[in-house]
């Protein structure tokens, strides 16, 4: 009964890492919304991620290691960070740093993810060229930089969805 049951968890967490994913990068475009319909769009997402990020750790968590633990622990407090609107309750933007969080947790994820020789590699790679996207993009000349956001929100997301479908396949 227990295999049954993290049969269920792994595909309902798939399901949820794949509509997030796919959410994320319809949302790296610019969508004809209002504010609170964009603001609905991007937390609905960031509940999907959550969900699915559940699922993507604890199907390699015993090949992780601490790495892995603290890259997973940390996006999922990153995520819970930026799943509401932007306020400066604290004096900076909540979602700006949320978002450096969560990538650099993805990275150290991803870094223990391909330590570890798990399968598919795509999902650590797609989080490695979202950070790269953004900060390249943003080096380069006017108009480059106005895509860095859209690039890396798409690759963001590319690497949910692919390891979603990975967690359905299971």
């Amino acid at each position: 009964m227990a295999a049954m049951n993290a049969r269920i968890l792994f595909k309902l967490s798939g399901g949820a890492a794949l509509m997030g994913g796919l959410m994320r990068m319809v949302s790296a475009t610019p969508l004809p919304l209002a504010a609170a319909e964009q603001e609905a769009l991007w937390t609905t997402t960031d509940v999907f991620l959550s969900l699915g990020l559940i699922g993507i750790y604890l199907a390699r968590a015993e090949k992780l290691g601490l790495l892995g633990l603290a890259g997973f622990a940390l996006s999922m407090a990153a995520l819970s960070f930026i799943g509401g609107p932007d306020a400066d309750v604290f004096g900076f933007s909540t979602y700006e740093q949320g978002a450096a969080a969560l990538a650099i947790s993805l990275v150290g994820l991803s870094l223990a993810w391909l330590r570890a020789g798990e399968r598919p590699w795509g999902p650590p790679l797609l989080w490695f060229g979202s950070v790269i996207a953004a900060g390249v993009l943003g080096m380069l000349p006017a108009p480059l930089p106005e895509y860095g956001f859209a690039a890396a929100g798409a690759l963001f997301g590319a690497a949910f969805a692919w390891a979603g479908i990975d967690l359905i396949r299971r």
